[in-house]
């Protein structure tokens, strides 16, 4: 009964919002718009994708070198987009990153695996807190989105995200969390969880690996609002850098620390839909701007051409890659 309900719920957290959409759509308006449109819109909907998904695979080489310093880039990167292609078909929020994880467990400890995916999400969070709180300092007061306690939401974030990041490198603090599970838990789950906590630690001393992978985090965030405003510019004529990079920064905190549907889908577009008309942007130019960032997903794709090529499942480290 329980697990129907979660089921209704998600359900509806991702239809609801598409039937608002919808609801909000002026069909005439969306035909002048759709005819106003130029062609030349595709391309950065589908190439601009790929440059996010590299540095975000960058990212994580970067982090998993800890453990394994002959790791190679180039095989890296093609896990990575296979883990994206695979993801693009298995359900769950976190399904790309449990595929990627269990792909490269050949080359790295898991530990070290899952350890550089937990310190990779915090920094994907803490980084759009980042992104999103410089996009409020670069607004004036013409361009403020007028979306009630965004500052205190920002702060209150960055706070949260902050406790968090220290307290996964400290023993101390996660160890009343893992002796409040142990008797929940088996045994198996109390120790494969233990490693990764251990191997979260050991990148206390990773200086410059946190640092970099970081930068390139920061670095990925704004290509993905640069390309959010360029699409946006081609449907709608406006390019309006810093209130884009303050609503995409609170939509995808928000799916983060609230996943209410699988990828935040439905939700993540509803958002987009209710968050872009305070920025002067009508539900018709949303719309199209959903339906080309659901196109822009045929970037993942890409994956599927090593994964044909029987490229996946050989030793990230072997000699003689690139």
């Amino acid at each position: 009964m329980r697990r129907a309900l979660i089921g209704l719920l998600r359900a509806a957290g991702v239809l609801l919002p598409f039937g608002w959409i919808y609801y909000q759509i002026d069909v005439e308006q969306l035909r002048q718009v759709l005819a106003m449109m130029p062609v030349w819109v595709l391309w950065p909907s589908l190439v601009l994708p790929l440059l996010p998904m590299a540095l975000q695979g960058m990212r994580w080489w970067i982090l998993l070198r800890t453990g394994n310093s002959r790791l190679s880039l180039w095989k890296t990167l093609e896990y990575h987009f296979a883990a994206a292609y695979y993801g693009l078909v298995l359900p769950g929020a976190s399904a790309q990153e449990v595929v990627r994880g269990f792909m490269v467990s050949r080359s790295v400890d898991y530990p070290i695996v899952w350890g550089a995916t937990w310190v990779s999400k915090i920094q994907g969070l803490l980084g759009w807190m980042i992104v999103g709180c410089f996009g409020l300092i670069q607004m004036d007061s013409a361009e403020l989105v007028e979306i009630y306690d965004v500052e205190s939401f920002m702060l209150g974030g960055a706070l949260f995200l902050t406790i968090v990041l220290f307290a996964s490198f400290s023993k101390k603090i996660t160890r009343p969390f893992r002796l409040l599970l142990s008797p929940l838990l088996p045994q198996k789950a109390i120790a494969i969880i233990s490693s990764i906590r251990d191997a979260v630690y050991l990148f206390r001393s990773q200086y410059w690996a946190l640092i970099v992978s970081m930068l390139v985090t920061v670095c990925q965030q704004y290509v993905l609002v640069l390309g959010t405003c360029i699409v946006l510019f081609a449907i709608s004529g406006q390019f309006i850098f810093w209130p884009i990079t303050v609503i995409l920064a609170l939509i995808e905190i928000i799916i983060v620390v609230l996943p209410l549907t699988p990828g935040g889908i439905g939700i993540r577009e509803g958002l987009m839909a209710w968050m872009f008309s305070y920025v002067g942007i009508g539900p018709e130019d949303a719309s199209i701007y959903i339906i080309l960032n659901y196109f822009g997903n045929a970037s993942r794709l890409t994956g599927g051409i090593s994964v044909a090529m029987g490229r996946i499942g050989r030793p990230l480290d072997q000699a003689g890659d690139k």
